[in-house]
């Protein structure tokens, strides 16, 4: 989930399915810790003589780790980013747009050196920040003299901090009505039209359609334009719920999650 991707990385949301009676997708439904592929290409990063190189970000950039905000070019989610050595273990990065802090990142790497957590608060995405703990297995070290956090890190997991993502579905009467604990909400005919999207900077509208009486289409749409595709699947159980998201730029992510109420 880049940040962003990470993800925007990330990012659940709820829908339930039309039916003249309770709908399966009716109820509370929280998203399952995501859990990458072993074989999942690590992230290569460097800090050394106080200067931080991210190779794998897109676009890759170097910045001085001062902790004062610099300029990024081509990011689509940020325009400046600074980087501040709080400890021989520990970096914290905060990226801006307009001046306007957009994410938050403190990531620390334990007493063994194999292992890291970073945990990231997004001030963007809800009218409440959204906070991920995302934890990476060392790959490969950093060059001789660097910072810790220097080297190649694979994501084994990631989870929404507090049960942030907690959404609650309800249909009635053909209209989907979606509210999240963070703060976002919209209420949609099941019909294809738009409907607007409350609370949240992604996105000022939504359309959802019924696939079948398990599944659910939802496009999520910023001035009229498509920004995410996401398809929502419960089992014959009626606990277990898939979702698909395509953010229509060639990312897409799949997820599980189950009903708590």
């Amino acid at each position: 989930m880049t940040a962003r991707a990470v993800c925007a990385l990330a990012l659940w949301m709820g829908l339930a399915s039309f039916c003249p009676a309770q709908s399966i997708f009716n109820g509370t439904w929280r998203p399952d810790p995501q859990v990458f592929s072993p074989t999942r290409k690590p992230d290569i990063v460097g800090l050394t003589q106080g200067i931080y190189d991210c190779q794998t970000c897109a676009p890759p950039y170097k910045v001085t780790a001062n902790g004062h905000d610099q300029a990024l070019s081509g990011n689509p989610y940020y325009d400046t980013l600074s980087i501040t050595i709080v400890d021989d273990r520990t970096v914290l990065k905060i990226g801006k747009k307009g001046g306007k802090t957009i994410a938050e990142t403190k990531a620390s790497v334990d007493a063994s050196g194999n292992a890291k957590e970073e945990v990231q608060t997004l001030y963007d995405m809800a009218p409440r920040p959204i906070e991920m703990t995302i934890h990476s297995v060392r790959v490969s070290g950093g060059p001789k003299g660097s910072h810790i956090i220097s080297g190649a890190w694979r994501i084994t997991d990631l989870d929404v901090s507090n049960h942030a993502e907690d959404t609650i579905f309800e249909i009635h009467d053909g209209i989907l009505s979606m509210s999240e604990r963070v703060g976002r909400s919209f209420s949609a005919k099941l019909d294809g039209t738009d409907s607007p999207y409350i609370g949240s900077e992604e996105f000022t509208h939504v359309s959802v359609k019924l696939i079948d009486s398990h599944t659910i289409e939802e496009l999520d749409k910023k001035d009229g334009k498509v920004m995410k595709i996401n398809r929502w699947s419960v089992d014959a159980d009626g606990k277990t719920m898939h979702v698909r998201f395509d953010n229509t730029q060639g990312f897409v992510q799949e997820q599980t999650g189950h009903k708590v109420e």
